[in-house]
């Protein structure tokens, strides 16, 4: 019983079994801004994703009402967005074009992408940057056609 006992007590803090847990992932900023217009004006309310590599990183933000955004990412990974990025800019509204409401989730809203596939769609984004290891601004006009 006493062997039993020894490997489970073995068992479990190999497995991590007992251990208390980190929490949720902390989120830093990082040193990646810029401004996203559509047809000229500021895009309010769109969310810019930075993908790095093959075996993707996501750093990700949302642009302010005057089109600014900076990124966040996982604490402890901004060595990793160094390198050529793939963007994707992303507007979810309602159907209605109304913006969701802050506990609306887009599937119960039913709602719809704003931006054309070549800029929202991470399989067809014609949109690139190339991020240095200090950071950068990248700025993005988009057009509606």
């Amino acid at each position: 019983m006493r062997r039993l006992a020894l490997a489970m007590f073995a068992c479990m803090a190999t497995c991590g079994c007992g251990r208390a847990t980190a929490g949720p992932p902390k989120l830093q900023t990082m040193p990646i801004k810029g401004t996203i217009t559509l047809d000229g004006q500021p895009l309010a309310g769109a969310d810019v994703t930075f993908i790095v590599g093959a075996l993707p990183d996501t750093f990700a933000g949302r642009t302010k009402d005057d089109g600014t955004y900076e990124l966040q990412g996982l604490s402890g990974r901004e060595a990793n967005l160094n390198g050529a990025c793939k963007v994707t800019v992303s507007r979810l509204a309602k159907r209605d074009g109304s913006p969701l409401g802050p506990d609306e989730t887009p599937a119960d809203a039913g709602a719809v992408e704003q931006l054309p596939p070549k800029y929202s769609r991470y399989d067809a984004t014609t949109l690139t940057a190339t991020v240095a290891p200090t950071g950068g601004t990248f700025d993005f006009a988009l057009t509606s056609r």
